[in-house]
């Protein structure tokens, strides 16, 4: 057996940790529709976005928020590239 939690969310890769600054972007600027599902997953496994409902918005009654730890992540990201 394998000691490893199945639950637990793997470190993001420095690949990653560039992608996600770029969605978490697009986010902010209310861009995230054409997002791919599997980039939306990282984000919300690491508690970076959340789903909200009800909005107003057109065509949609979902969107995506920025988290408290995803504003932490930019506000890192922008300080370490400085």
């Amino acid at each position: 057996m394998s000691d490893r939690n199945w639950t637990e969310v793997m470190p993001l890769t420095p690949e990653q940790r560039n992608t996600v600054m770029r969605d978490l972007e697009l986010i902010a600027q209310g861009e995230e529709l054409d997002m791919p599902w599997r980039r939306v997953r990282i984000l919300l496994d690491h508690k970076l976005a959340e789903v909200c409902h009800p909005v107003i918005t057109q065509g949609s009654n979902t969107s995506l928020n920025l988290t408290d730890a995803g504003l932490r992540f930019m506000d890192q990201a922008n300080d370490q590239s400085k």
